[in-house]
């Protein structure tokens, strides 16, 4: 025995000695460690249960595996999975996590799991038709939201009888509305009402629409003098009563700010009239071109004698 130990014991000494760094080595590529949170928690019940409530709807897990296969990891897929269809029964229970109950991994394994232990609470399904309503987010950049509306008005939800009771309404994600200019719509996602508890929502996602429309206020001028308009080169002498009125414009904010320095002219047009007549005409008022405003006269006719 020890001739045949003793034989050629360079060359196994060498042998062993490769071995040891072939393993390291080995070792060292496959054994690359990863930590991921937030994993979504999800709780399997069997036909007419609903999950009432359970401690935490997230873990965290570390994941053992090579360089390559860590960096090819989805993280938006991976998901821990509990099954309690076979121990359904009202009330609350504690179910174990283990590295098993993760789900959507290829090449790695999971080793560990935060936390180890879930309490879950069981009630039994039903179902409820429930309105949803739209949120935004953000500011236009012009006018203000008027009105949010939802396509289909109503989503079904299943879950636990105890939790539905309890609903009125669910929401849809926010919609972003900073810098926009008119009304849009967009596909929503219809967001569970609680973070204990996710009951199945039908459809899952609604058509918001955003209906945006510009902020107006006036802007009022008081004692502007009336003047009577006749043909070029052709001063018309007339007596307009009244002579002063009052002048209120309605437009957007940022219209009635460019127009505060410019103070409205108000007139009555008598091109062509018969001297020997007298008229009740409508008071006209002129702005600067390019303003889309509406304009009130008070009172909004004169009473027009034509001189000779």
């Amino acid at each position: 025995m020890k001739a045949i130990f003793l034989n050629n014991i360079g060359l196994k000494m060498v042998s062993i000695l490769l071995a040891i760094v072939s393993w390291f080595a080995i070792r060292e590529t496959i054994s690359f460690e990863i930590i991921i949170a937030d994993i979504p928690l999800q709780i399997r019940t069997g036909e007419g249960w609903a999950v009432f409530r359970q401690s935490d709807n997230a873990v965290t897990a570390t994941f053992r595996g090579s360089r390559e296969d860590i960096r090819l990891m989805d993280h938006k897929q991976i998901k821990a999975v509990i099954d309690v269809r076979t121990n359904a029964v009202a009330g609350a229970i504690d179910m174990s996590i283990t590295p098993r109950a993760i789900q959507g991994i290829r090449g790695v394994r999971a080793i560990q799991i935060h936390p180890e232990r879930v309490r879950i609470s069981l009630d039994h399904e039903s179902e409820k038709m429930i309105p949803v309503k739209g949120r935004t987010t953000g500011k236009p950049f012009s006018g203000e939201v008027e009105q949010i509306i939802c396509t289909p008005a109503v989503v079904c939800l299943r879950g636990p009888a105890q939790q539905l009771q309890q609903m009125e309404w669910v929401y849809t994600e926010p919609v972003d509305v900073e810098g926009r200019i008119e009304g849009f719509t967009k596909r929503c996602r219809v967001l569970p009402p609680s973070d204990t508890w996710s009951p199945r929502i039908d459809p899952p996602d609604v058509q918001v629409g955003v209906v945006i429309t510009e902020k107006t206020g006036n802007l009022a001028w008081k004692d502007v003098p009336v003047t009577a308009i006749g043909n070029p080169g052709s001063p018309v002498k007339a007596e307009i009563t009244p002579a002063r009125v009052s002048v209120v414009i309605t437009g957007t904010s940022e219209v009635l700010e460019n127009l505060k320095s410019a103070a409205p002219r108000a007139f009555v047009d008598c091109v062509e009239l018969d001297p020997s007549l007298t008229y009740d005409l409508p008071i006209q008022v002129y702005l600067p071109p390019g303003y889309n405003v509406s304009v009130a006269v008070d009172p909004p006719y004169a009473h027009i004698v034509l001189g000779q």
